[in-house]
């Protein structure tokens, strides 16, 4: 439990990083300024995160009782470094090209360097240190270890994780942060320097940004195969994704949720042959849904009806939308399966 405070309260830190102080100096970065920072990867969302709290799913989120709870939950663990999750302006994640796991996050927005470097250095839950970088302060964060007189196996491990549990971060200027891990940042670092290329650098990654360009979420996804292999089953028609190059899409919250992703794939046949897997499987699985007779899986089957899987030559286009009271209706039909 530890381990997962700690970590959800650094991701939301990524994802929130800011405080109440307004007004703060210098011109706000732009999305296009915070890929700038970043170095390349394998994959990149941009999430205007205004647009978000605005939105239909946000209002959604708040009038569930247990998502509320949640999310009240975990800016309350935060609290105490002075976070404010209004004031978020932009999140961009670069992931690594190995995986899609441990992005580096860019966030801007409206906070106070200088309290939430001392709101951290006071906190009995964190260690922080820092460290020099061609001129820039690496900080590091790591959870400080539970102090148990029992010395239980439980908090021996829980204890064994949060020492491993560190994140890195810098400031690029009065509006940006940098998180991510001590290499990662320093990655950053070197984008800004000049020593590394960025992730604007990558022509497929901001081409399939460039699809959608205001959308709420963008994401860009090289597919390559390590991400494909072993994505199969006998029992299900499972697509052979191993022709797919890239992936890319948008999610808009304007008056719901407006999904529209192209999978782009080698050739017009296996294309087609993806299309055809994944149309059988959302038969398969409207069929299933609407046969139970299930009040709760309703709202599943609407949802899935609003998904359709098309091809264009090389690529699969798959949209989907779910309107205000859609979501409404699954967020309610989850919180009472829950029960």
């Amino acid at each position: 439990m530890r381990k997962l405070t700690f970590s959800a309260s650094f991701i939301i830190l990524a994802l929130m990083v800011v405080t109440g102080a307004r007004g703060f100096a210098g011109r706000e970065a732009r999305p296009a300024d915070l890929l700038e920072i970043l170095p390349d990867g394998g994959g990149v969302a941009v999430i205007d995160f205004q647009k978000i709290t605005g939105s239909a799913l946000w209002a959604s989120i708040g009038a569930q009782q247990k998502l509320s709870s949640l999310l009240n939950k975990a800016q309350s663990e935060i609290a105490d470094l002075g976070i404010k999750l209004n004031d978020v302006h932009t999140i961009v994640l670069v992931f690594p090209s190995a995986n899609l796991n441990n992005p580096t996050a860019a966030i801007n927005g409206g906070f106070d360097q200088k309290d939430l470097l001392n709101r951290l250095r006071v906190s009995s839950k964190v260690k922080l240190t820092a460290e020099k970088y061609k001129g820039f302060d690496v900080y590091k964060a790591r959870s400080v270890p539970l102090s148990d007189a029992k010395s239980s196996p439980d908090s021996k491990k829980a204890n064994a994780e949060a020492s491993r549990n560190e994140t890195s971060f810098a400031f690029r200027d009065t509006s940006t942060i940098v998180i991510g891990s001590s290499e990662s940042v320093r990655a950053s670092i070197d984008v800004m320097t000049g020593a590394r290329q960025s992730v604007t650098q990558n022509s497929q990654l901001s081409d399939g940004l460039a699809q959608n360009p205001s959308a709420a979420i963008k994401f860009a996804i090289v597919v390559t195969p390590s991400m494909t292999k072993g994505i199969q089953s006998s029992e299900l028609p499972i697509p052979d994704f191993a022709s797919l190059k890239l992936i890319y899409g948008s999610i808009d919250v304007t008056s719901g949720i407006d999904l529209n992703a192209t999978l782009r794939s080698d050739s017009a046949e296996s294309a087609k042959g993806i299309a055809d897997r994944l149309n059988g499987l959302l038969g398969m699985a409207r069929g299933y849904l609407g046969a139970t007779n299930n009040p709760k899986s309703t709202a599943i089957v609407d949802a899935l009806k609003a998904v359709n899987i098309t091809t264009l030559n090389n690529d699969v286009k798959i949209t989907g939308s779910l309107t205000a009271d859609l979501l409404s209706n699954l967020f309610a039909s989850a919180e009472r399966k829950s029960q």
